[in-house]
């Protein structure tokens, strides 16, 4: 049944970097830095083309690259990290093998101390890890509206049946209403 857990503990918009390192089609994503960060949240995923991708980011994005770009000078990695967590966005994930064969030690230590998630990712086309992982965004969305829209007609029938609103802790839980708690 959809509406069995809290949304607090395992809904809302989006899916944290854990929950992207367990979806089956991306087995062989591998956090190499910033573990301490995987609840970060991943609503949206953009594609770096050029060096200075930085304004083009935003909050909860996760931000896939080859490394093209910064081929030339990897060492700038470490100033693209420092950018994106500082505008929010949920991690970096490279595909190494192709123009860069690994990441810098600064790269690393830099996300460590910031908990910011690098991922490697296996041999696999972008536009498969940005389906899995918006598919996924998009279903867990669909479920919280479907959830919504299931608590809104329960309460409506509630209060126009004269029952008003629910006061029961086990009611409150199972809705995770805030006007409850």
């Amino acid at each position: 049944m959809i509406f069995d857990r809290p949304v607090q503990e395992s809904w809302g918009y989006g899916i944290s970097v854990a929950q992207m390192l367990e979806l089956p089609e991306l087995a062989g994503t591998t956090c190499v830095a910033g573990a301490a960060g995987l609840r970060r949240r991943i609503e949206r995923l953009n594609i770096m083309e050029v060096p200075d991708i930085g304004p083009w980011m935003r909050e909860q994005e996760l931000l896939l690259t080859t490394g093209y770009p910064l081929r030339e000078d990897p060492e700038q990695l470490v100033g693209l990290v420092v950018e994106l967590d500082e505008r929010g966005a949920a991690g970096l994930g490279i595909k190494l093998g192709r123009y860069l064969d690994e990441l810098p030690a600064r790269v690393l230590e830099e996300a460590e101390r910031r908990s910011f998630p690098v991922l490697t990712l296996p041999d696999i086309g972008f536009d498969d890890v940005l389906s899995v992982v918006l598919s996924e965004v998009l279903n867990r969305q669909s479920v919280l509206l479907a959830r919504s829209e299931h608590l809104h007609h329960e309460l409506l029938q509630r209060i126009t049946a004269g029952r008003g609103w629910p006061r029961s802790p086990t009611t409150c839980r199972a809705w995770s209403a805030p006007a409850c708690w």
